[in-house]
């Protein structure tokens, strides 16, 4: 994975700096050599014992980078963010769908195009990028998220293979924006009554 990655690439100037820690703790000796040794020691733990889970400031520069995304897609339409498509569960053809509990899936993100919520169509767009009044749960789920914790499926609306999220939507974002292909949802699947 691309987090993977950038966290083994993270770790090389912290190695060089820790070998010319050592090295000048070498030629310079006594109590000052022993010290710059004792720091060269404490950054080669911290480079090597790997730490669970990002940062607080990968959490944030994700979400900042999402907010440049947005922006930039308002920009280039010109237009406010092309907002997800909303199923109205209170009316029409919905309303007196029949459904059928499918229990917990696992179901593809990309499968994932809509909401129930009117406001949730506002605070996320089609992409499911979040708008600014989201970042302190969208972080706090990314961090969740980076540290293994295992979070709740989402809840879910299936209609002819399109899912319409009910619950969920800043973890939907979270997903996406770790690169996961997939995502565990509660699933219920509607059917227009003919």
């Amino acid at each position: 994975m691309d987090f993977a990655r950038r966290r083994t690439a993270a770790r090389r100037p912290r190695l060089a700096l820790c070998a010319l820690l050592a090295l000048l703790a070498a030629l310079v000796g006594g109590s000052v050599g022993v010290l710059l040794m004792f720091a060269a020691f404490l950054l080669f733990v911290d480079a090597v014992v790997p730490v669970p889970g990002g940062t607080w400031n990968e959490a944030h520069e994700h979400f900042r980078r999402l907010q440049r995304q947005r922006r930039y897609a308002f920009r280039r339409r010109g237009l406010s963010p092309e907002p997800l498509e909303v199923l109205d569960d209170g009316g029409g053809w919905v309303a007196l769908a029949e459904r059928r509990d499918l229990g917990v899936l696992e179901i593809p993100l990309d499968s994932v195009q809509g909401t129930v919520e009117e406001l949730k169509a506002v605070r996320f767009d089609s992409r499911f990028r979040p708008d600014r009044t989201a970042a302190e749960h969208w972080v706090r789920l990314w961090l969740a998220q980076t540290q293994g914790a295992v979070l709740p499926p989402i809840s879910v609306y299936r209609v002819e293979g399109r899912h319409y999220v009910r619950d969920g939507h800043h973890r939907v974002s979270v997903a996406r924006d770790l690169g996961a292909a997939t995502i565990e949802a509660e699933v219920v699947d509607l059917k227009r009554r003919v």
